[in-house]
């Protein structure tokens, strides 16, 4: 069954056939790169985080969210593509509008189901951290940060 199944996509890429019977795979805009059903751009400039997620929200996304060992590694080699190294930088988790420092969101609404955070953390460090980075300090280390930073940011949108 899988040599048919794969068969059948052979004969959907040769012949170029767009029929209703050929898989379709999603494409994500220039410069977007797509990984597990979603498309992620890492961008340089500096920004705060509301800054960084209404940048995304013109680019018809949010700031990163991840649910999976895998996402969360995938991000980071993406912006170590970008940038070279591991430079700290905004994903969408937040507390911003919580009640509690315990109740965290990704700011595209999905599920906050796998944070990954470092040893300690968050700390909420007196009281001003409601923003969450990755590669903080350029390890590999999720930590909540002060929302005020200017750093580096990964986007998220639909294909």
């Amino acid at each position: 069954e899988t040599y048919s199944a794969m068969l059948h996509l052979l004969l959907c890429v040769c012949a170029g056939a767009p029929s209703k019977t050929c898989p379709r795979y999603p494409s994500c805009p220039a410069g977007w790169t797509w990984f597990g059903g979603r498309c992620f751009i890492v961008n340089s400039s500096q920004k705060n985080w509301t800054d960084a997620e209404s940048s995304c929200q013109t680019l018809g996304g949010n700031l990163a969210s991840y649910h999976s060992t895998a996402e969360y590694t995938f991000i980071r080699e993406l912006i170590r593509t970008a940038a070279g190294s591991y430079p700290t930088a905004w994903v969408g988790g937040n507390d911003r509008e919580t009640v509690s420092e315990t109740m965290w969101m990704w700011s595209d609404g999905s599920q906050f189901d796998f944070p990954n955070w470092a040893k300690g953390e968050p700390n909420d460090y007196k009281g001003r951290e409601d923003c969450m980075t990755i590669n903080n300090g350029g390890q590999d280390y999720v930590n909540d940060a002060w929302c005020n930073t200017n750093t580096p940011f990964v986007c998220v949108r639909d294909p």
